[in-house]
């Protein structure tokens, strides 16, 4: 059985080879604070990120920065295979003051390196090659398996931010799978996402259907409406909980939900913490010295 969510939340260093044998639509889907490198070995996946949609097919890498929103879903009902690898700010941390000028993370989170599709085969068994090490490293716990674990992820880091910008310099189609009238809606949601929000308002708020909307929405990002919706909501509670001292229940009305009931459901699936347990986990992470 295929777990939505298989690194713990509150982990520095986490891989993990996943396969599916037919399709596999992950549940929900979720942020975290950590980085998360997807490197797709068989079949094709779509992958939602923030407000986009890719197509992911076998040999490209999926590259996705804290606490952007992400799901992965099914494209036909084929067999899939994916190594999912996830890794903290601070689990680099030593490696990183090490080398001041090099800056090892930021390129995982801007839009146009999210899918990294055009490398070649060569790259690709490199990249393949470089995280089956780091799999099986994470099995020793000794300091030299720690320290060759984290050096081979800094140099897999520098090999990926090469080939993201080597993509961008050659241009052309960067996966990503777009709609006009989605796009317009995606921008209405993130306007007034702390208001009532439903199918049917928002369909006639772009004189469309509540069932046309329903199937297009979900045939150009592969998420429901309301999935969508909670997404945006979970992204700004997040923020509220991080950067001011509002109780739970205020951040729940802030953001949009009925009740705060409703509201630590869905913040717990999302982000695999209680909003009471992410608020102390954002303390500990940000906590001067650590």
């Amino acid at each position: 059985m295929v777990r939505d969510y298989p690194c713990p939340p509150d982990v520095d260093f986490f891989i993990e080879t996943v396969e599916c044998e037919t399709g596999y639509e992950m549940s929900s889907f979720h942020t975290h604070h950590i980085y998360e490198i997807y490197y797709e070995v068989e079949g094709t996946r779509r992958y939602f990120i923030e407000d986009a949609a890719y197509i992911v097919n076998a040999g490209s890498v999926v590259l996705i920065g804290e606490n952007q929103i992400h799901k992965t879903g099914a494209v036909g009902d084929g067999p899939s295979s994916r190594i999912v690898l996830n890794f903290s700010r601070k689990y680099l941390e030593e490696i990183a003051r090490s080398f001041p000028g090099l800056d090892f993370t930021s390129f995982l989170s801007q839009d146009a390196n999210h899918l990294l599709s055009n490398i070649t085969v060569k790259q690709q068994n490199h990249i393949h090659s470089v995280l089956q090490q780091l799999h099986q490293l994470q099995q020793d716990p000794t300091p030299e398996g720690e320290a060759i674990r984290k050096m081979l992820l800094a140099t897999l880091l520098l090999q990926l931010k090469r080939m993201c910008e080597a993509q961008q310099q050659q241009g052309g189609d960067n996966g990503r799978v777009t709609n006009r009238i989605v796009g317009q809606i995606q921008s209405y949601i993130s306007e007034h996402y702390d208001q009532k929000l439903t199918l049917t308002g928002i369909a006639s708020q772009f004189y469309i259907s509540p069932y046309y909307l329903s199937r297009l929405f979900k045939k150009t990002i592969n998420l429901s409406l309301i999935e969508y919706i909670n997404g945006v909501r979970i992204k700004a509670a997040q923020s509220l909980i991080e950067k001011t001292g509002d109780s739970i229940s205020v951040v729940a009305e802030k953001t949009g939900f009925m009740t705060t009931a409703h509201f630590r459901r869905v913040f717990k699936d999302m982000t695999g913490f209680s909003p009471q347990q992410y608020r102390q986990y954002y303390k500990r992470l940000n906590k001067p010295g650590e």
